[in-house]
């Protein structure tokens, strides 16, 4: 697992949107129009940038990774 972990907050929109930070866009180089795997789990989202979100093998792989990340950064409820 990557350990260059960016971590900032953001806010939910009245239309549901949030904002990705202008830093973790570039570091990421992300773009518009790019899609985006969601996972929740608990109380934790992650998202993962794919060309084809049907891959559940993929997500199930995602999922796992994502709930390692929420442990080791402590977000446990």
């Amino acid at each position: 697992m990557n350990d260059d972990i960016t971590v900032h907050t953001t806010k939910l929109s009245e239309r549901g949107q949030l904002v990705i930070p202008k830093d973790v866009r570039k570091k990421l180089s992300l773009e518009v129009g790019n899609r985006f795997l969601v996972v929740a789990s608990g109380d934790a989202i992650v998202l993962q940038r794919v060309d084809l979100t049907g891959e559940s093998a993929r997500a199930r792989d995602l999922l796992g990774r994502a709930k390692a990340m929420v442990g080791k950064l402590g977000l446990r409820r």
